[in-house]
């Protein structure tokens, strides 16, 4: 990787003043060459990355990725410049800007950018903001800078505690519907990959067979929109709901949305302020068309116009899915987290601009990095429920740190006691420990008002 372009280091500095304000000192900063008696100087370099070099920071062990020479701090007054040693700007312009989806080699079998390819995971970081960490050693080195020469040092947070945006995906909501009835004949016939115990499997078959011949026989439980909010009321929570579209695929929704009782839910949802968005098909994720239509639906059915969208099974490509996007008029995507591993996918707990590298410009959609998926707990993970508790918690701690934003996503049809025993008393306790925290609970649309 070359140094930085202008239009890179710009791309850099307008996400670092979402945290220290540069006003009054970017005048001063220069990247590469010009290192004078005064103002703020970042070292540069043209090297690959270096993933062993890593400087302690506050306890932390911080990878530099680009280091310029071997000293072991990041900053150093000298006189009255300020001067950073190690090229701290490509490595959070690397990290944020998904530089390294831009050239993958082995793609996931939905051909998404997988976490087994990404620096996250050699590093063993994917529970880290680097980015965060990487503004934090700037604003320290700029506020030591703003001391000596006299200048207001103003710091920014975006939220005192954290954000926390609670999402789901409406994927399915009919349990005992005839094709789920006959997946579960063919699992226990061999015929498709078992999803769990054969002998649960065999109760959830038989006790679904006398509802989906006679619909009502029994409460729905993939029907839960009303408990769901029931819970999160008590909790003083908003959510997030995201509506899957049809246009071809065996994947898509199992409803349309133009039924009555899918505009009624939206109604009824937007009604106690949660926000209606559009969960992409698979074919939307290629498709510029296709994605216009499927806002288009969307927006008749939720009687208003959406802003938010995530696209299905996290199907992704960067940049042209967030173009395609952008063009329907989309204002923030939430797509942008790992499959098989919670935590950073680019190493940031903020909102971000993601960055189109074939135009090499930032673009104008908003991205709200996906945290966690419940999925990837349950199924790609497969963690005991303490565990999962845990590995939440440990990201909440990181994300509070900086004041940023939490954005998790769980299905409303991942409640199947005889698939996951307990699943419900897990997720009452997660978000009862979130709730202790006191984040401010928001949607799409209160954040992108908060920017």
């Amino acid at each position: 990787m070359e140094l930085l372009n202008v239009n890179q280091v710009q791309y850099v500095l307008f996400h670092l003043n979402q945290h220290v304000d540069l006003s009054e000192i970017r005048s001063v900063i220069s990247y590469g060459s010009g290192e004078n008696e005064s103002g703020i100087f970042f070292s540069a370099s043209d090297k690959s990355i270096d993933e062993n070099f890593k400087i302690t920071f506050k306890g932390e062990d911080i990878p530099v990725l680009f280091p310029c020479g071997s000293s072991s701090a990041f900053f150093e007054m000298k006189g009255n410049q300020l001067v950073f040693y190690h090229d701290i700007l490509k490595a959070s312009f690397y990290l944020l800007s998904g530089y390294q989806e831009m050239h993958i080699n082995e793609p996931d079998t939905m051909e998404r950018y997988s976490f087994d390819e990404s620096i996250q995971k050699r590093l063993s970081c994917v529970g880290k903001p680097l980015v965060n960490y990487c503004f934090e050693i700037i604003a320290e080195g700029i506020e030591l800078y703003c001391k000596y020469n006299n200048v207001d040092f103003k710091p920014k947070r975006l939220f005192e505690s954290f954000g926390f945006m609670l999402t789901h995906d409406v994927d399915r909501i009919d349990y005992f519907h005839w094709r789920e009835t006959v997946l579960k004949f063919l699992q226990l016939l061999g015929l498709k990959t078992l999803p769990y115990d054969k002998k649960r499997l065999v109760k959830s078959t038989l006790n679904a067979v006398l509802p989906t011949l006679f619909p009502g026989y029994k409460p729905n439980p993939w029907w839960n929109f009303q408990a769901l909010r029931k819970d999160e009321k008590v909790l003083g929570l908003k959510s997030v709901w995201y509506f899957l579209n049809r246009d071809g695929s065996p994947h898509d929704a199992k409803y349309n949305l133009e039924e009555k009782r899918i505009k009624d839910l939206m109604a009824m949802l937007q009604r106690q302020g949660c926000e209606v968005g559009l969960h992409g098909s698979i074919k939307t994720a290629q498709n510029s068309s296709a994605m216009k239509l499927a806002k288009e639906r969307v927006d008749r059915s939720s009687a208003g116009s959406v802003v938010g969208a995530r696209q299905h099974f996290l199907k992704f490509h960067y940049p042209e899915t967030l173009n395609h996007q952008q063009k329907a008029g989309l204002k923030y995507d939430t797509t942008m987290g790992f499959a098989e591993h919670e935590g950073f996918r680019n190493s940031y707990c903020y909102p971000f601009h993601p960055y189109d590298h074939e135009k090499d410009c930032m673009m104008d959609i908003w991205e709200f990095p996906l945290t966690i998926m419940d999925g990837t707990l349950l199924d790609y993970r497969k963690l005991e429920y303490s565990e999962m508790y845990h590995s939440f918690n440990l990201l909440m701690d990181e994300i509070e740190r900086f004041g940023g934003l939490m954005v998790v996503l769980w299905h409303n049809c991942n409640f199947d006691e005889y698939q996951y025993p307990g699943i419900k008393a897990y997720y009452d306790q997660q978000l009862m420990a979130v709730g202790e925290r006191l984040p401010k609970s928001v949607t799409g649309k209160d954040v992108l008002e908060l920017l």
